[in-house]
């Protein structure tokens, strides 16, 4: 399934999604956006205020290039998982 259907369906259920990089891959350089739909919230560590659970859309596409979200109608879903990220941490 490609970018565009993906978010198409996201946005028809009316689900909130943000765009980051390198959810598991740590290459910044070429790495592809993943979109990311928040699930829920779990208890956090005391250094931190949150730990949020997404669901993280990962995509294959043609390498980025410069430092912001160039998504491509045509990336490719790759893969789907949980994914959970602590923020607001000292």
């Amino acid at each position: 399934m490609n970018r565009r259907k993906v978010e198409a369906y996201l946005r028809a259920q009316n689900v909130k999604f943000r765009q980051m990089c390198c959810v598991e891959r740590k290459d910044f350089s070429s790495s592809v956006y993943e979109d990311l739909a928040k699930v829920g919230q779990v208890e956090a560590p005391w250094f931190c205020s949150k730990n949020n659970v997404y669901i993280a859309f990962e995509f294959t596409g043609n390498p980025r290039i410069g430092p912001g979200p160039e998504e491509a109608d045509t990336d490719t879903l790759r893969e789907v998982k949980i994914y959970r990220l602590l923020e607001g941490c000292l």
